[in-house]
């Protein structure tokens, strides 16, 4: 990827996260995720990268910044999550915190306690 494409995805990330803390914060990303995506899988990252925005565009996937510095990546359940987490964490050479699966609102929230 070339220095105009991160520079871009950047710019995209910092509109998404601004716009999502203005309505809510991931509270909101989740709520309109499972508008679309009735089951829907989750992984949480031990940090941000604008590589991930860039990685996933195309997909149907989000991203957004949980409290304290975690990513937190949702995917339509059609998705292969234990692919997605082994890429973008090899790619992004961020952690896996955490995977969940997700059938509603309440269970993703369930899931994401701890963060």
């Amino acid at each position: 990827m070339g220095l105009l494409g991160k520079a871009i995805a950047i710019q995209n990330l910092n509109i998404t996260d601004s716009g999502a803390a203005a309505s809510g914060g991931f509270h909101s990303l989740i709520v309109n995720f499972h508008r679309k995506n009735p089951l829907f899988h989750g992984i949480i990252f031990s940090g941000a990268s604008p590589d991930i925005e860039v990685m996933i565009e195309g997909h149907g996937v989000t991203c957004g910044n949980l409290p304290g510095g975690a990513c937190l990546v949702l995917l339509p359940g059609g998705l292969d999550r234990e692919l997605f987490a082994h890429l973008l964490s090899h790619s992004c050479g961020l952690a896996i915190l955490s995977q969940f699966s997700a059938d509603s609102v309440s269970s993703a929230f369930e899931a994401l306690r701890t963060y």
